[in-house]
């Protein structure tokens, strides 16, 4: 006993808890992860197989794809060649000559202020500046010690110090007259010392000079690492990638084979080796889809809060992204050709259009621009090749779907709307193909003929599938308001034939509504049909309402101004009831039971006034049950109707005596407090009143009286005038 209490109790909780929002809304988020993370990896197949170099491989492993790939070895070959054969970039110094002349010069110069000098340590200052010099790039035979050529320097004159500078700078200057580099300042030093030894100085002063020159001798070419770099960068560039055909069935490892670098990249580029960085892509993937599913809700919680509240909404946007994915991974299987480049074209088929004219017609256009750029994104993903390529084209194709839909005035608009993403898509293909470079005619036809398919074929998947969607998840949308607009519709009919003056009241009430209603941001279809149906529990009783009276006898004139007043107001109850009955949709139905708001009867009431003697009456009686009118379009109707039927009662309906009419109705509906709950704007309500003004005073314009002399002279021509076989007109 106790456990079937606990049982029960845990069943009301778990009861409870999965009938709170957030609850379904978490369930909903992990199921609809799970799918696209399985659509999305649904193109591993069980077959791949992960190997490393210099594996023995257990089994033969062939291609399943004709294929065509990059011979990354006999590649990298010729990019090696190119690489070789790049020269490298060097930089003139422009003072490197004079540099070295400088250093010279002052060897010179400090060598001859020692050697003048009359100190005693002139020795040793010479000695140092003599060691100064480098004789590690000096490799000829040295023929005197640093001592003996000290002891020579000491004894010589400046002059002859003077003489060899000069002699010196000459040299220098000669061979820094050509280019010089690193790699050829070996020659260099050959060649000063041969210059220096043809000279006619002394073995000491010639051995001094190669010193001087050799320790100061600089390149007049810097290199430029950077520039070279960027050479060798370019020529590898420029080889082209060495391709080779694989065809299906074609063994790529064979079984007790070791496995070599080239193969796995064979297998890499077949999709047959996996990555090793498989479980990186996997979560990578999964983040990638919570980040897309986070910016949807995010934006659906911030500019559609309605939808975002209701979660049959948010499980009929999961249903069509799921769909349209479905439907992408399907393609991208599909082979149509044994080339490759071909069937690479399949991946334009993706139906992201049907996606999005689905969203737009079952909720809303500005929704459906936003869930077709993240659609167009996982086309991306799910097809190989030129991913950005598919995403493009399959942003546009939505884009113009969402286009077409926007307002729909007949049910061809559907059909009509693959044709306009069709010519989009092959506008698309072909531009894109002309991008990349790789258009051929093979590549034109077919990318054309599969644009065509995929508008087409968009458009027939909507078709299909919005009946359902419609019917499952209870939606009106602007194909069943077409529906519903057909005057052959029972509820119609009927109204035509048992209440006549009501019928034509509400197709004037239709007109009048509809002409302002885009301009205010209002559905025009949608107000259009409400208008039609808003008065369709007049049919139970049409004799008491005064559209529908032939005759001059009143039935209020009988009865009781309350019992007139409960008459009148019935019909709004009346309506609803019928419309239930014909499974009418709500948004039809608010159309009926608001569209007089709790607005009072004025004329009965008034009536009831005059008989009341005690003061006891209250308005409460002759007021409309309503509620009042919750959107704008039930608000235009509600306006409508009331000024049809009060310029209609105009004795002389000129176009000031309109103008104020519209007006003193309109501002009658605003201080009755009857448009406190729409969204209607001041602004709205000039633009309405004259749009109404405008509609009216064509209807009821002042036409022109024939005097009777005009007419019987019309008379006798069409008497002369005779049929168009020249008879006279009495023989007919």
């Amino acid at each position: 006993m106790k456990i079937s209490r606990m049982f029960a109790f845990l069943w009301d909780k778990l009861y409870i808890l999965l009938n709170r929002s957030v609850t379904r809304k978490v369930i909903g988020l992990l199921v609809f992860f799970s799918i696209t993370i399985s659509i999305l990896f649904s193109s591993l197949s069980p077959t791949q197989v992960m190997l490393s170099p210099d594996e023995v491989a257990e089994r033969n492993i062939q291609s399943n794809i004709n294929a065509v790939i990059v011979d990354e070895k006999q590649t990298e070959e010729l990019r090696k060649q190119a690489e070789v054969k790049v020269q490298k970039v060097y930089q003139e110094d422009k003072y490197a000559l004079a540099n070295v002349e400088s250093e010279i010069n002052n060897f010179y110069n400090n060598l001859v202020e020692e050697v003048a000098a009359a100190s005693d340590n002139k020795k040793t200052k010479a000695k140092e500046l003599l060691d100064s010099l480098s004789s590690q790039k000096y490799d000829g035979k040295r023929q005197f010690t640093n001592e003996e050529l000290l002891s020579y320097i000491i004894n010589t004159s400046p002059e002859d110090l003077g003489k060899m500078r000069q002699t010196s700078i000459g040299l220098v200057g000669s061979v820094m007259d050509k280019p010089l580099t690193v790699e050829t300042m070996p020659a260099a030093f050959e060649q000063i010392q041969k210059q220096v030894d043809a000279v006619a100085f002394t073995p000491q002063a010639r051995e001094i000079m190669k010193l001087v020159i050799i320790s100061n001798l600089k390149p007049n070419l810097i290199f430029n690492n950077e520039a070279t770099d960027k050479a060798i960068a370019e020529a590898r560039d420029s080889v082209q990638a060495v391709q080779k055909t694989i065809k299906a069935g074609e063994i790529i490892v064979r079984e007790g084979d070791r496995v070599t670098v080239e193969q796995i990249s064979i297998l890499e580029q077949l999709g047959i080796q996996r990555s090793r960085s498989y479980p990186l892509t996997v979560l990578g993937s999964g983040l990638f889809v919570l980040l897309t599913f986070w910016l949807i809700i995010e934006f659906l919680r911030r500019y559609y809060h309605a939808i975002y509240e209701n979660d049959r909404l948010m499980l009929l946007i999961g249903l069509i992204f799921i769909i349209i994915l479905l439907i992408t991974r399907f393609l991208t299987i599909i082979k149509i050709s044994d080339q490759p480049e071909l069937n690479t074209l399949m991946g334009y088929l993706a139906p992201v259009a049907a996606g999005s004219m689905l969203v737009a017609i079952l909720l809303d256009n500005r929704l459906a621009y936003f869930l077709t750029m993240i659609m167009s994104v996982y086309v991306g993903l799910l097809n190989e090749g030129n991913q950005l390529f598919y995403g493009i084209t399959a942003f546009i194709g939505g884009t113009v779907g969402v286009f077409q839909v926007y307002r729909l005035n007949q049910t061809s608009d559907l059909a009509r709307s693959g044709l306009y993403i069709a010519l989009a898509n092959v506008i698309s293909i072909f531009t894109l193909s002309l991008i990349s470079g790789n258009l051929n005619l093979n590549m034109a036809v077919v990318g054309t003929i599969v644009g065509a398919v995929n508008g087409i074929l968009s458009a027939v998947l909507m078709i299909g599938v919005l009946p359902y969607l419609e019917t499952a998840f209870s939606i009106t949308s602007m194909n069943k308001l077409l529906e519903l607009s057909n005057p052959n519709h029972y509820l119609l009919k009927r109204l035509l034939l048992e209440a006549p003056g009501t019928y034509h009241h509400s197709l004037m009430v239709a007109n009048l509504a509809e002409a302002s209603a885009e301009s205010i941001g209002a559905n025009p279809l949608m107000v259009r049909i409400g208008a039609y149906y808003h008065d369709i529990g007049k049919i139970k009783r049409p004799n008491y309402f005064v559209e529908n009276q032939q005759v001059f006898d009143n039935p209020h004139e009988k009865i009781a101004p309350a019992l007139s007043a409960l008459i009148i107001t019935s019909h709004v109850k009346d309506g609803v009831e019928m419309a239930r009955e014909a499974r009418l949709p709500q948004v039809i139905i608010d159309f009926i039971e608001q569209h007089h708001g709790t607005s009072l009867t004025k004329y009965f009431y008034s009536r009831a006034l005059e008989e009341d003697r005690q003061g006891n009456l209250g308005e409460e009686t002759f007021r409309y049950e309503g509620p009042k009118p919750q959107s704008r379009e039930v608000a235009l109707v509600m306006l409508a109707d009331s000024v049809e039927a009060a310029v209609r009662s105009l004795a002389n309906p000129s176009p000031e005596r309109v103008r104020n009419m519209v007006r003193l109705l309109i501002k009658d509906k605003l201080n009755d407090g009857q448009l406190e709950l729409c969204e209607l704007t001041f602004r709205d309500l000039d633009i309405i009143g004259n749009s109404f003004c405008k509609l009216l005073e064509g209807v009821y314009h002042k036409r022109i009286e024939y005097p009777e002399t005009i007419v019987r002279e019309f008379e006798k021509r069409r008497e002369v005038r005779g049929n168009h076989d020249n008879q006279p007109s009495e023989q007919n």
